[in-house]
């Protein structure tokens, strides 16, 4: 029965790539069921994973599914009546995906809202604010399901690669009128970094230690929408990392490897070095609610990096609560067995 299933939903796919409308944006329309076999989160964007209202998904409920993230897809849209917003993302893990009903027509509605944004949300240098995102790599490898695609993961998680300070995501240009949606300025653009760049950037962003495909994944996405070109995007984000993992921020984390700790510890900590004002731009992110994987900051668009992060922070527009998708007590990982 699941492999007829299986059949019937590839040749549905098969199907809605016939329609040329769909294969060039970053999410496909579609239709079909998802029945909910886990609580996980329904994201507002899953990128970021933000979830402004907390919305889990109810086990055995079925949702309508909108769209999904791209062909071999991980994530799924679907309508979540009582959330706001109603239309959130999941990942397929979470439950059963059903495609093998009719492909219907495209809802225009949905359709249109994204190209209607489409033009206004790609264009070079018109954005509002950054979000600096940095990894906790021995969280993010040890709990998050990367399925081997991370050969600085699989180094990590077999002892021969220590990380014992924070580590660059990225650094997103972003503009507030189009949310999370901001993003591929140039889809066509291809990185091209130095060797001096690319050593320097190594220890901050592990990936480049093995290979570039994860930052040109950056670049396409995020880079390119900025005016930087690569070499000097890519130094100063990685500044900016040093610079983070040498404040509170970072030394609250290293000082807690392999520990147990409360959010609002971490959080009073951080007030009282910056301010409540700038840590009202910052947010925890948490793999199952409680192993740190992620620390993001909202800063402001222009970065001077000779002034210290709390004048960035407080030049950056208020982000989600500090705890972000954490629970209470969180766990800090540390590298390797």
């Amino acid at each position: 029965m699941r492999k007829h299933q299986q059949t019937l939903t590839a040749l549905c796919l098969g199907t809605l790539f016939s329609f040329s409308s769909f294969g060039s944006y970053a999410s496909i329309a579609t239709s079909g069921g998802f029945t909910a076999t886990q609580n996980c989160e329904a994201f507002q964007s899953f990128r970021k994973q933000t979830n402004p209202d907390d919305t889990k998904l109810v086990v055995g409920k079925q949702y309508q599914i909108k769209a999904i993230n791209e062909r071999d897809y991980r994530w799924v849209h679907i309508l979540v009546p009582d959330a706001k917003p109603a239309v959130r993302w999941v990942s397929k893990d979470c439950g059963t995906v059903d495609l093998s009903q009719s492909i219907s027509a495209p809802d225009k509605k949905y359709d249109n809202k994204y190209s209607n944004s489409r033009k206004s949300c790609s264009t070079v240098g018109d954005f509002d604010s950054y979000v600096l995102a940095l990894t906790w790599q021995p969280g993010f490898c040890e709990h998050f399901r990367y399925k081997g695609t991370k050969p600085e993961c699989n180094a990590i998680n077999d002892g021969k690669l220590k990380i014992t300070n924070l580590t660059l995501h990225g650094l997103w240009p972003n503009k507030a009128s189009c949310g999370t949606t901001y993003g591929y300025c140039d889809r066509y653009a291809r990185l091209d970094l130095s060797r001096n760049t690319i050593n320097q950037i190594a220890p901050w962003m592990p990936n480049f230690y093995y290979q570039t495909k994860f930052g040109e994944y950056e670049w396409k996405k995020h880079g390119t929408c900025q005016t930087r070109d690569a070499n000097d995007y890519f130094i100063t984000a990685t500044k900016l990392v040093e610079k983070v993992d040498a404040s509170p921020i970072g030394l609250f984390i290293k000082d807690n490897i392999g520990r147990n700790v409360s959010v609002s510890s971490f959080r009073k900590k951080l007030v009282a070095s910056f301010g409540s004002n700038a840590v009202d731009r910052i947010s925890l992110s948490c793999t199952q609610g409680k192993f740190l994987n992620e620390v993001r900051l909202n800063l402001g668009k222009d970065i001077d990096l000779s002034k210290p992060i709390v004048d960035l922070l407080n030049a950056g527009p208020k982000g989600r609560a500090f705890y972000g998708n954490c629970r209470k007590m969180i766990y800090i990982e540390d590298s390797g067995k």
